[in-house]
Formats: structure tokens, sequence, C-alpha cells
């Protein structure tokens, strides 16, 4: 094939890379332990143990109240229960009445209030962080697949800076601007740069010597550019070359994802839902939707020094939204060769039906546990409705999660889920065992006649 005058030098853009989540020290903390289990799903339950472990004497101090509270409305039962007939028809004096007797016996509504909105508050600023790392993550899979790009892109380039009998530096004049061009002498270096020498900044902009490309691959440029006439008859021997060089970067691209796949168990890659519509690769659109934090990125600009005439790189820092750093062409280029991984499923719904299952058992554990307290908050039963309709919203709420969170997330209310499950039938148990030795005791103390002593049946006889 003759190259006639298509084998001009042309543009090649390079993807941008050094972007990357501001996290927080918390967020640090995290970052730091589930990289260092080494297993991101272990990492993430080991962060759920740690977070549970650090709130566990909250929780044990307002299960021990709530046990207390119930106690104490066993024992206001039957007046209750009076009231509740006294006052079927009239459900605001029913409960003034019931203040009035909760005021009397020491009952608090907000007994067991404190302690769980002190957690609370821990577990959403950890839950938060925890949401944070997750998309710090998933941009950071990105990240290193653009810089496995770039390397490989560059492996055909050389610097400046590099031995200079490899080196090619010429001086051009291009609108009027001087140009500094930096070319690889060998014939394997068909990447090469120039940078205005005139500008304050100097931004390299990269290209492709297409005479030196074609000279060493020219049967495999010819045969890709069949293959792209197929479908684009407009296409050129230059449009062969940067496609060519594209297809070095996207394939470093993908064995960089799949040398180091975020997969867990049966989730092909864990910051991305499980469920089986979704993969492990997404749609541009729905990588973009994915990430909502501000992105910073670190752009190298080179500046010459005024005393010796140097050029000296400079890191410059930008706040952007995901979407103004990877644009849907450098998003295809990076996945270009991950077919598979777009197309297969995420997951199975497996970690969504245990939310929604393990979410409603422990509702159901926690309700059966405040059983006197529901029956008797209303006269007209309007707490024990409010209680089933808490049985079936928060796993619906947990469901919401598990399908617009990541499986990360998922896994996280998963074993949150569990170990709250325990902690309630453990402490029903061991504090269910307790209270019933001291009701026994009272019982006793209270029911059990003491026979008289010696000194008091001897000072009745000489009364006598």
């Amino acid at each position: 094939m003759q190259l006639l005058s298509l084998l001009n030098d042309i543009d090649f853009p390079l993807l941008q890379e050094g972007f990357y989540i501001d996290l927080g020290w918390l967020g640090q903390f995290i970052r730091i332990l589930i990289e260092s289990v080494g297993v991101i799903g272990l990492g993430i339950i080991v962060f759920t143990l740690i977070l549970r472990a650090i709130v566990l004497p909250i929780d044990i101090f307002q299960r021990v109240k709530m046990r207390k509270q119930s106690l104490i409305m066993k024992k206001m039962r039957p007046e209750l229960e009076k009231l509740q007939k006294q006052y079927e028809k009239d459900s605001a004096t029913y409960q003034k009445k019931m203040m009035e007797l909760y005021k009397k016996n020491g009952y608090s509504l907000f007994g067991a209030c404190l302690p769980m909105i002190v957690s609370m508050v821990i577990l959403i600023i950890a839950i938060t962080s925890l949401t944070n790392y997750s998309q710090y993550a998933n941009c950071s899979v990105y990240e290193k697949m653009t810089a496995a790009y770039n390397s490989a892109v560059l492996s055909y380039s050389l610097d400046e800076e590099d031995d200079p009998t490899l080196v090619d530096i010429t001086e051009e004049t291009i609108g009027g601007s001087t140009f500094m061009v930096v070319k690889g002498k060998a014939e394997d270096k068909f990447v090469y740069y120039r940078y205005n020498k005139d500008a304050t900044e100097q931004v390299r902009e990269y290209r492709i010597d297409t005479e030196k490309l074609y000279a060493l691959k020219g049967t495999e440029i010819d045969a890709l550019l069949d293959e792209l006439q197929e479908t684009n008859e407009a296409a050129t021997i230059e449009t062969a070359c940067r496609q060519y060089v594209r297809d070095i970067g996207s394939e470093a691209a993908a064995k960089q994802y799949r040398d180091n796949p975020p997969i867990f168990l049966w989730i092909k890659n864990i910051w991305n839902p499980d469920v089986s519509y979704s993969h492990p690769i997404q749609d541009y659109q729905s990588f973009v939707n994915s990430i909502n934090k501000k992105i910073t990125v670190e752009k190298t600009v080179y500046v010459e020094d005024e005393t010796t005439g140097e050029m000296t790189a400079t890191i410059v820092k930008e706040q952007k939204s995901i979407g103004e750093i990877v644009d849907e062409n450098m998003y295809e280029n990076i996945t270009a060769k991950l077919g598979e991984e777009k197309s297969q499923p995420n997951g199975y719904f497996i970690l969504v039906v245990l939310s929604i299952g393990l979410m409603f058992l422990q509702q159901f554990i926690t309700m059966r546990s405040q059983k006197d307290s529901t029956q008797l908050g209303s006269v007209d039963g309007s707490a024990q409705k409010q209680q089933k309709i808490m049985l079936i919203a928060l796993p619906l709420i947990y469901a919401i999660f598990a399908f617009m969170y990541t499986a990360a997330f998922s896994i996280y209310m998963v074993v949150s889920s569990v170990i709250g499950i325990l902690i309630t039938v453990l402490s029903n148990i061991f504090l269910g065992y307790s209270f019933r030795k001291k009701e026994e005791k009272e019982f006793i103390e209270q029911n059990t006649r003491r026979a008289p002593t010696y000194g008091k049946v001897r000072d009745e006889k000489r009364k006598k």
C-alpha cells in the first residue's frame, strides 16, 4: 500500500491521569485498613467489626436501659390495661393518664434514646466515610488503568532528559511560536512530544511519527486499516496509526484491570451493586453517575527556570467533577479491550436478599423484645401498627440501599445486621436471666414470713 502524503506527524492525546478523591482522616484510616488486609471484602468485614466494637459499650448500655424500662412497663401493665378499658374512646386522655403513670413509676420514653442517638451519629459518620472510600476506590481503578495506558504508549518515546545520544531535540517555528521537538532516535521510538518554548507553562503535546510506525509495523497497520474501512470508508493510514497506538494503551489498561480485579466471592466488581443488570465495567454514563464527589486532579506542567534556563516540572492541583476529567472518548479508550467485563453480570442479587432478610429478622426480634411497650403504648393500637410498618419499611430501605449502592456497602449492611441480631439475642438471654433472678429474689423477700429471733421471743415473755 502506498503512503502518499498521509504519513505526516499526527496528534495523539494521552489520557488524563493523577486524579483522586480526598478522603479525610477517617477515610484514610479505612483505606489503610482495607488495603492492609489485602482482600477488599475481608477488609470491609474487619472495618465493620471494628466499628461495631467501638459502639458496643453504648449498645449494651442502651439494651440494659431498655430492659429496665421493659420491667417497669410490665409492672405497670395491669394499671395501663385498666386505663385502656376506661378511656377506650378517649385517646388524648389515655395518653395524659399514661404519661402521669410513667412519671410516677420512673418510666422514661427517652431513657434509651440518647445512647441510640450517639451510636447512630457514629455509624452515620463512619458509613459516609465508607461511601467516600468506595468512590475513591472505584475512581482509583480507572486512574490506574489510565496510568497503565499512558505508560504503555510512552514506552515508545524518550524524554529530553534521557541520554543525549538517544534523543534528537530540535526547534521548530509554528504560528510565530518556537516549539521544542523531542524525538527518540531509535526506529521503535515512534511517539514523541513538543512544547511551546515561549509559553510560561509548557504543556507537552504528544504525537505519532507515522513514518517510523509504518516502517516498523506496516503489515499490521495495513490489516488494521482494512478492518477499519469495513465500517468507515473514510479511514486512512493516519486513522489506522492512531488506532494502533490506542490499542497498545487499551491492552495495557485491560491487563492492569485483570491483574488487579476488585473481586470478592461471586461479585466481579465490589464497587458496583450485586445485581445481574450491572456489569463489572459500567457504561460511561453509569460510571459518571457513580462518582458524585469532587475529584482532585494533578497536572504536570513544565516551567523554564529564568536563571538556568532548565525545565522544571511543577504539579498543579484542580478540583473537577469526574465527567470533566474523563470524557466518553477517553473512557472508551480505557475500556476498549474489556468487552467481556462490559457484558457479564456483576452479581446475582445475593447481598440484596440477605440485606432484606437479615434486617427483617433483626426488626422482628427487636419487636418481640419490646412487646409490652408496643401493646400498651396507645389505646387504639396505633403503636403496634407503627411497629409493623417499621418491620416492613426498614428492610425495604435496606433493599433500596443494596440496589443503589456498591456491593461493598451491602457487605457492610449484611455483617452489621448479623452482629446486631447476635447482640440482641445474647443480650435478651443474659439480661433476661439476670433480671429474672432479681425478680425472684424480690418476690421471695416480699412473700416470705421471717421467723422471730430469740431476742424477740425473750422480750415478749418478760412483758407477759
